[in-house]
């Protein structure tokens, strides 16, 4: 027979945690879109260095190199910008703007997302919110208050004591 740690014992007559509303979910966005447009600048700006460094601080004309370099550099920003989703979705539940507001991305019993569920949902965000916020308005229907990326990833998002 199998016994319980208190930690499992007090899991199992916690309360389940609340839904997370439309407004602490804008704000958490707000939040990780200021920190990507911080990303996007950094990156405009090692790539502008990067052109200035190669042509003597603009003495001489750039060549090709130069602009597929710093092309190659302004993309890394469409590579970054999905991974800190997808690994602090997996890593801690939350990103940094989920952080502030106290609220967690989670599977729909409650547990730690895998990987293909974050991933999923950093796939699927775009799709849902760019449409004229189409994949938003399910949230407003649905009991659980998932967008379209939630349910297609299978993920709810709660507010966090």
């Amino acid at each position: 027979m199998t016994t319980m740690s208190q930690v499992e014992q007090a899991q199992d007559y916690a309360p389940p945690l609340p839904y997370a509303g439309f407004s602490l979910r804008i704000v958490s966005a707000i939040l990780d879109s200021v920190l990507m447009i911080s990303l996007a600048a950094l990156t405009a700006a090692a790539a502008g260095f990067y052109v200035l460094a190669r042509t003597n601080w603009g003495d001489t004309d750039p060549s090709d190199e130069v602009y597929v370099t710093s092309a190659t550099i302004l993309c890394t920003f469409l590579i970054l910008a999905p991974l800190y989703f997808v690994l602090l979705w997996y890593w801690r539940g939350q990103t940094l703007g989920q952080l502030a507001v106290r609220v967690a991305v989670t599977d729909r019993d409650g547990y730690h997302i895998s990987f293909w569920q974050s991933l999923v949902r950093a796939i699927v965000w775009p799709v849902s919110v760019l449409p004229l916020g189409l994949g938003i308005t399910t949230m407003f229907f649905d009991g659980e208050q998932r967008m379209l990326h939630d349910m297609l990833a299978g993920t709810v998002v709660v507010e966090l004591p």
